[in-house]
């Protein structure tokens, strides 16, 4: 199967995305709601940025969002690019995938943000899938208190984390 990552850009991108985000909102977390998913989603599509992996239909697969700068800044940091969740679509959940798309993230983010120099990933901590995923790539972390729980917020330079990806282009991700 063939997938491609974009950033969304248009209203049926949005539509999609919102959709698909809408009906794994659990994925997220288990005490989202959907007022609460549209809330995000609002916040992304306004302060942020959506990216999405879809297969040869245009089925969204997977899908994250990422702030230029973090919101406890008010986006004025912007050396810094927060990526506030990752969901994948269960049946192609794996490390794979999640390559292809962290890849395609970073090369979107030199390319729009060149002043950009941190990355960070935000997990909730009792969801251990995400944080090993997340540590495998990253080269700190520290806690903090989220509004719904406990976050790990996961770090790295992004020129770093940029050399770390490229060692996995012979894998030739699809």
């Amino acid at each position: 199967m063939t997938t491609t990552c974009a950033r969304c850009t248009t209203d049926e991108d949005y539509a999609k995305v919102s959709s698909f985000l809408i009906e794994r909102r659990h994925d997220l977390h288990l005490s989202y709601m959907t007022m609460d998913m549209v809330t995000l989603l609002y916040n992304y599509i306004t302060e942020g940025h959506l990216l999405q992996i879809t297969n040869d239909e245009g089925d969204v697969l997977a899908a994250g969002a990422y702030y230029h700068g973090t919101p406890e800044h008010n986006f004025l940091d912007k050396g810094t690019v927060l990526v506030d969740f990752t969901v994948f679509d269960q049946a192609v959940r794996g490390t794979r995938l999640f390559l292809k798309g962290l890849k395609y993230l970073v090369e979107a983010i030199r390319a729009a943000h060149p002043e950009v120099q941190e990355i960070r990933m935000a997990a909730f901590a009792d969801n251990v899938y995400v944080c090993n995923l997340y540590a495998k790539f990253n080269t700190s972390s520290y806690t903090r208190q989220g509004e719904i729980g406990e976050e790990i917020i996961f770090c790295s330079d992004l020129d770093s984390l940029w050399t770390r990806l490229q060692k996995f282009d012979r894998l030739n991700l699809k």
